[in-house]
């Protein structure tokens, strides 16, 4: 009887307390919750001291860890891939990708043998044939014009002027011939003689070298010239003006040179004068003009008309007209000249 009183009592006690615990935690909904937030202290001192490769070991299996799920974010479509929910659908492989291989394909050289194809290039290649074929002949011809005319007047030139081809140098060279200005121009100094300074000889020819100056004169011909100059002494030399010209020249002369269309405005025709009637003369002062056209020079006119173009007498010569500015201009110097 004792025995049971025991057990009734102890299983009345276990009852009680468990009552009373279902009872904290139906009043406490979150009671269960609270275990977790309950942490045992752990003593500063207690915590263990990790070396430095430990620590550098967890921070890179964290830094792995966020590796891995980066990773598993990007990969939030694969199920796309999967074959199974894509019955039906080609599945393509995929192929590692490379370099674009290019390939040149061979296109064989076709040469025509048909000689039309090439007209162009033969007429440039013709071209530059003729045209230095032209230039070798005409520099040749001018070459050999102004050498045949020197030696057919050396003996004149000689006889008249101690030194024929002066260049300015002291030496004394026996191969005196023109000096070449360029393919067309030959120039001729000659000095010592009395009462002048020198004379100019000066030979312009027909631009034979040029191929365009050889076709424009089939157009409109040029004649080879002669042009000589002679500077007189200034104390040797009447002052006075004369010109006697063709009237194509002495119509020219007029308006551009500086002499005569100051001093010998008015043009007279050569048959006042026992010339032809294709000159004009144009004189400053009468008795010039009969002391210069005398017996002898009116022969030589009349006989070699077609070769002479103008006879220029000037102690005022100064050249073309300056052109006009609006600055003051100072007159050019002035100079005794006979020019043929």
């Amino acid at each position: 009887m004792g025995l049971y009183q025991i057990l009734f009592f102890s299983i009345l006690i276990i009852y009680t307390s468990v009552a009373d615990h279902y009872q904290d935690l139906s009043d406490n909904e979150f009671a269960e919750f609270e275990d977790f937030e309950v942490e045992d202290e752990i003593p500063v001192n207690d915590i263990p001291v990790k070396s430095s490769r430990e620590s550098i070991t967890e921070d890179t299996l964290i830094i792995d860890d966020q590796e891995i799920i980066i990773d598993d974010d990007d990969s939030e479509f694969e199920h796309f891939q999967d074959v199974e929910e894509f019955e039906g659908f080609e599945v393509k492989e995929e192929k590692p990708e490379s370099e674009p291989k290019i390939t040149i394909a061979k296109v064989p050289i076709n040469f025509r043998q048909n000689w039309d194809s090439y007209y162009l290039e033969i007429l440039m290649i013709s071209g530059l044939i003729v045209y230095f074929i032209n230039f070798a002949t005409g520099k040749s011809k001018n070459n050999k014009i102004a050498s045949t005319w020197f030696q057919t007047h050396r003996q004149i030139l000689e006889d008249n002027f101690s030194v024929v081809g002066d260049d300015g140098s002291l030496d004394r060279n026996e191969n005196i011939n023109f000096v070449k200005e360029s393919e067309n121009i030959f120039t001729l100094w000659c000095s010592g003689r009395t009462c002048c300074e020198g004379m100019l000889v000066e030979l312009k020819l027909i631009k034979r070298q040029d191929l365009l100056a050889v076709l424009s004169g089939m157009m409109r011909p040029t004649l080879d010239q002669i042009h000589i100059t002679i500077r007189m002494n200034k104390e040797d030399m009447d002052s006075f003006v004369f010109c006697v010209a063709s009237k194509k020249t002495a119509q020219h002369f007029s308006k551009e040179m500086a002499d005569l269309s100051v001093f010998c405005p008015e043009r007279k025709s050569g048959d006042k004068y026992n010339i032809p009637a294709g000159f004009n003369v144009m004189s400053e002062i009468a008795e010039a003009t009969s002391a210069i056209l005398d017996s002898k020079v009116v022969a030589v006119l009349n006989k070699y008309q077609e070769y002479i173009d103008y006879i220029h007498f000037s102690d005022q010569f100064s050249g073309p007209k300056q052109t006009e500015d609006s600055g003051a201009l100072k007159l050019p110097d002035t100079d005794k000249v006979s020019r043929i």
